[in-house]
C-alpha cells in the first residue's frame, strides 16, 4: 500500500506543471533525488498507520513543495512586473491621456480603443484647470491616420474655459487642412502655402494681450521624435501657457482644428503648408468670423498644394 502510494508521488513529480493567469509551466523537476543530508530540527515526525514520516523520500517532498511554492512567487512576482512595465505610458507615449497640472502629469492613462477595436495611438494631453506652463512644444511629430477628420486639436473636454498663451509659434507645420474659430489673437502673423484660403476673421481694437512672464509654480513640457494618430489638447477650465509651439509638425491625414485660444500673438512660418489638392477656389485654411483679432498680416501664397 505505502509502495503504491510513492509510486504515485514519484509519477506526479515527474511532470509538475502549473498555471498562473492563464499561463501553463511546466517544471521539469528530476525523477530521481540524490541523497543529501538535510538538517535535523530537533522534533521527530508522529507515526500515521505505522509509517514513519521523516523518511528520506518524504523529506524531499517537504523540500521539493518549499521549491514549488517559491517557483510560483517567483513566476507570479516576475508576470506582475511585466504587466505594470508594460501598461505604463510615460509620456509622450501615444495610445495615452496626460493630465497635466496633476502630480502624475507625466504618467498616462491608456486610451479606449477606436470603433473598429483597433488601438488607439492619439497622444492626448489633458489641460486642468488652473494649471500654469512655461512653454509647451511639440517638434518633429508625425501623424496622420486613415478614417480620422482631425490631427492637431484644441478643445474643450467639460464645461468652459480657454487657453491662454503668450506666443503661439507654427514653423514648417503641414496638414491637407486648418480651421480657427472661437479664439482671440492680438497680433496675427500668417505665412506659408496653401491650396486655397479664407481670411474670415473679425478684427477687434479691444483683443488684449496675454502677458504671460511669471514661470513661479509653472511646468515645462515636451513632446519629439515621435509618430502619432493625432495631438489632443484638451481644456477643464482655463490653461495658462507662455509659449506654445509646433515645429515640423506633419499630418497626412486630417487636419488642424483650433477652437477656445486667447493669444498675445499668432506666428506661423512661409515654410508651413496646407492644402488637400481640391484646387485654390476651394479654400482647406479657413480662418473663421469667430476668430477676432487686433491686427493682422497676411502673406500667404495660394498654390496648388496635396497634403499626403
Amino acid at each position: 500500500m505505502v509502495g503504491r502510494k510513492m509510486n504515485k508521488l514519484k509519477s506526479w513529480w515527474r511532470t509538475p506543471q502549473i498555471t498562473i493567469r492563464g499561463r501553463t509551466f511546466l517544471l521539469p523537476l528530476p525523477t530521481s533525488f540524490p541523497h543529501i543530508a538535510l538538517p535535523r530540527f530537533g522534533m521527530k515526525f508522529p507515526a500515521i498507520g505505522g509509517i514513519r514520516l521523516a523518511n528520506a523520500k518524504v523529506k524531499w517532498i517537504v523540500l521539493g513543495t518549499v521549491i514549488l511554492s517559491g517557483s510560483v512567487v517567483g513566476t507570479g512576482m516576475w508576470l506582475a512586473i511585466k504587466d505594470v512595465v508594460s501598461s505604463s505610458y510615460d509620456w509622450p507615449r501615444a495610445g495615452a491621456s496626460y493630465a497635466l497640472g496633476s502630480p502624475l502629469g507625466t504618467m498616462g492613462e491608456q486610451l479606449d480603443n477606436y470603433e473598429d477595436e483597433t488601438p488607439s495611438q492619439t497622444l492626448q494631453i489633458n489641460l486642468a484647470a488652473g494649471v500654469r506652463i512655461s512653454t509647451l512644444t511639440f517638434e518633429n511629430l508625425d501623424m496622420g491616420r486613415t478614417g480620422l477628420t482631425d490631427c492637431v486639436v484644441v478643445q474643450r473636454g467639460a464645461g468652459t474655459g480657454y487657453l491662454y498663451v503668450d506666443d503661439i509659434v507654427m514653423t514648417g507645420v503641414s496638414a491637407p487642412s486648418l480651421d480657427w474659430a472661437n479664439s482671440e489673437i492680438g497680433t496675427l502673423t500668417i505665412g506659408g502655402q496653401t491650396d486655397g484660403h479664407t481670411f474670415g476673421a473679425t478684427i477687434d481694437s479691444t483683443i488684449a494681450d496675454q502677458v504671460i512672464v511669471s514661470t513661479r509654480g509653472s511646468g515645462t513640457f515636451e513632446a519629439k521624435d515621435t509618430s502619432v494618430d493625432r495631438l489632443i489638447l484638451s481644456l477643464a477650465g482655463d490653461a495658462t501657457v507662455g509659449t506654445l509651439s509646433f515645429t515640423d509638425v506633419a499630418c497626412s491625414v486630417g487636419g488642424w482644428n483650433i477652437d477656445y485660444v486667447k493669444a498675445s500673438t499668432l506666428t506661423q512660418d512661409a515654410t508651413s503648408k496646407f492644402g488637400s489638392g481640391s484646387g485654390i477656389n476651394s479654400a482647406d485654411y479657413v480662418l473663421q468670423s469667430t476668430l477676432s483679432y487686433r491686427s493682422a498680416t497676411d502673406t500667404i501664397v495660394d498654390t496648388p498644394i496635396k497634403v499626403q
